[in-house]
């Protein structure tokens, strides 16, 4: 039987330890270690167990969806396992030729949201997706959020502080704040073996099944601890590759995300590449703020 333990994370500051136990042929897939580490540049100290969770659960899912897998956790976020079936079934939607399987069982459901959340965070990378999504919501002023571990390893030091230079220099450019991300989402997985896992879909595994909730959901802590309400995952593709392309990033996932009160909105679905050129040119020549794509 396919199994996955997760103990209650610790937190250290501005970094969450995540410690588990795998259990049958599904071990394969993951690497022989057994604990993930995510480091924030913002303070998690009063953070919730149940939220602490959430961004290593999220990568997780998807796996036990794949192998029927059964999970258990202690402590989860009451929004975020409410949305859990919602997010499972726009997988299932988009990959008819998969099979997925799994369960997740929790002991205890935490409600963390306040009634005063506000404002909103934007996922940030620097390119014509992300600025569209940063220029078409400037007048909220979002918080930028910048993983690395995702398109830049971890072992590329050089490639991240160029793309942390670029992310301080933005942030200044649009007078907002932002928050690094540092993460072990994809070294504690065997890609290999998921992609093999999920051949008959079409798909990759990073591109096809991962991705997407596996990025979002590091917002989660970050939603708390700055009571935001929003998050915009910039679109990669738009509403004319419907039913062309498969990506673990679509609004018929990722608008189902949810966590600790907030909510998540695929942005700029509507927009082709040329039309968000279009919006980023148009808005640096009206505002003479500069753009380095």
């Amino acid at each position: 039987m396919n199994t996955i333990i997760i103990d209650n994370p610790s937190i250290e500051k501005n970094i969450i330890h995540y410690r588990y136990e795998i259990n049958g042929e599904w071990s394969n897939a993951f690497h022989q270690m057994r604990e993930c580490t995510i480091e924030y540049s913002c303070d998690l100290t009063n953070l919730p167990i149940g939220v602490a969770i959430i961004p290593f659960l999220a990568n997780v899912l998807p796996i036990a969806w794949v192998m029927d897998a059964k999970i258990y956790v202690k402590i989860c976020d009451f929004d975020f396992f409410s949305c859990i079936d919602a997010v499972k079934n726009g997988y299932c939607n988009m990959f008819p030729t998969m099979n997925f399987g799994g369960k997740i069982f929790v002991e205890m459901l935490q409600k963390n949201y306040f009634l005063e959340n506000k404002g909103s965070v934007a996922f940030f990378s620097g390119g014509v997706d992300a600025f569209n999504t940063l220029t078409c919501h400037y007048k909220e002023n979002p918080t930028l959020i910048t993983l690395w571990g995702s398109d830049i390893k971890l072992s590329d030091e050089e490639g991240w502080k160029r793309v942390h230079k670029h992310v301080i220099d933005t942030a200044s450019n649009f007078d907002t704040d932002f928050v690094t991300v540092k993460s072990e989402f994809r070294t504690f997985l065997n890609e290999g073996f998921l992609q093999k896992a999920v051949m008959k879909s079409g798909d990759g595994w990073w591109h096809g099944f991962q991705h997407g909730i596996g990025v979002i959901c590091h917002a989660a802590p970050i939603m708390y601890e700055l009571k935001k309400k929003i998050v915009y995952f910039a679109s990669s593709f738009t509403a004319s590759d419907k039913g062309k392309v498969t990506c673990a990033s679509d609004p018929t996932i990722d608008n189902y995300i949810k966590f600790c009160g907030c909510k998540v909105i695929h942005d700029g679905y509507e927009f082709n590449r040329q039309m968000k050129i279009y919006n980023i040119t148009s808005f640096s020549k009206n505002t003479g703020i500069k753009i380095p794509l």
